[in-house]
C-alpha cells in the first residue's frame, strides 16, 4: 500500500549533495557532476541488488532529451554508475510512494526512459546486453516536489527487485500484526514508546530480504503508524536476554534489517528521514523458539 511522502524545504536542504542550482536549465546535461556521487560496478558485483536514496524531481523536461520521456527532473544526472559488463541484462528500478520516472543515457549515447513498468508506480528499465561503461541516471517525478525515493541496480532481472512477500511464503505486510499497533506523531511521549514482544517464528526473514537473518513470523509482530515526521531520525531497537533480530517494513515498501547493531546481540534499525505513514516490524530468532523481548521505537536515539 502506497502513503503519500511529505517531503520539506528543510529535508532538501538536509540532503547531502543536491544542489538546487543544478535542478534548473533547458535540458538534463549528462556533463554535470551528478548530484548523488558515482559508482563503480563490475558484473559480479555484489551486494545485488546496489541500492541508493535520493531525492527524486527537478524543473528540466524528460522529453527535452528524447521524445515521449515522462517527468521533471534535474540538469545534472542524479547519480553515474561506471559500470564493467558481463553477459548479463542490467536493470534499474526506482520505488517510491509517489508516481516517479526514470531516465538514463547509456555509454553509447542512447536515451531509455519508462514510468510505470516497475509496477506500483515505480519505473523499471532493462538494458540487454549492455556496454561497459557510463550510465547517467535521473529521477523524476510529474510535479515540482521532491520525493524521497530508492534506485535499486541489478543483474539478477526484474523479478528479484519484488519482494517475496508477494507471493505468500514470506514476511506478508498483510496479516494482522501479533501485538497489534500503535500511533506515533512526532515529538511523542514517553520516548521509547515500548512493546513487550515475543520474539521469533519460522519464516526465514531472508524471504523479505537477501541478507537478512533469523526466523520470523508470517505476520508482523508489529505495526507503527508515524505521523508528521520532522527532522529527526526514526529508530526501531529490540532488547532481550537472547540473540534477536529485528526486520522493518517501510511506508515505501523498502526492508531493513539488522542483527546486533544495538549492542550486546540486540538488534536496530535507524530509518534517516522517515516518511509518514506504516512500519511493520518483525521480531526474530536463529531457532524455533519463543524468545520475551522489549521493542522500543524512539526519535532520540544516537
Amino acid at each position: 500500500m502506497k502513503t503519500i511522502a511529505i517531503v520539506t524545504a528543510a529535508a532538501m536542504l538536509l540532503t547531502p549533495g543536491v544542489s538546487l542550482a543544478q535542478k534548473s536549465g533547458g535540458r538534463p546535461d549528462a556533463s554535470l557532476e551528478p548530484n548523488y556521487g558515482t559508482v563503480n560496478l563490475r558484473t559480479g558485483f555484489t551486494p545485488d541488488p546496489y541500492t541508493k536514496e535520493m531525492l527524486a524531481g527537478g524543473s528540466v523536461q524528460a522529453s527535452s532529451v528524447k521524445s515521449g520521456c515522462e517527468g521533471l527532473v534535474s540538469a545534472a544526472p542524479d547519480l553515474q554508475v561506471n559500470y564493467r559488463a558481463g553477459s548479463s541484462d542490467l536493470t534499474f528500478k526506482l520505488t517510491a510512494s509517489e508516481d516517479t520516472t526514470l531516465l538514463i543515457s547509456s555509454p553509447n549515447g542512447r536515451w531509455f526512459c519508462d514510468d510505470d513498468s516497475g509496477g506500483d508506480l515505480d519505473p523499471l528499465i532493462t538494458i540487454s546486453s549492455p556496454a561497459s561503461g557510463r550510465y547517467n541516471i535521473w529521477v523524476g517525478t510529474y510535479n515540482d516536489s521532491m520525493v524521497q525515493s530508492t534506485l535499486m541496480v541489478t543483474e539478477l532481472g526484474a523479478d528479484s527487485l519484488t519482494s517475496s512477500s508477494d507471493d505468500g511464503d514470506g514476511p506478508d505486510i498483510d496479516l494482522t500484526p501479533n501485538y497489534g499497533s500503535v500511533n506515533l506523531r512526532a515529538g511523542f511521549t514517553p520516548d521509547p514508546y515500548t512493546k513487550q514482544i515475543l520474539a521469533g517464528g519460522s519464516i526465514p526473514a531472508s524471504r523479505a530480504k537477501s541478507g537478512c537473518v533469523g526466523n520470523v513470523s508470517a505476520a508482523p509482530d508489529f505495526q507503527v503508524f508515524y505521523d508528521r515526521a520532522g527532522d529527526a531520525d526514526l529508530t526501531f531497537k529490540n532488547i532481550s536476554n537472547d540473540d534477536t533480530t529485528l526486520l522493518v517494513n517501510t511506508p515505501n515498501g523498502r526492508f531493513y534489517c539488522d542483527d546486533d547493531s544495538a549492542g550486546d546481540l540486540n538488534p536496530k534499525v535507524t530509518i534517516t528521514n522517515p516518511q509518514n505513514g506504516r512500519y511493520d516490524i518483525w521480531v526474530g530468532t536463529y531457532g524455533d523458539q519463543m524468545v520475551q523481548s522489549t521493542l522500543q521505537v524512539t526519535e532520540l536515539d544516537d
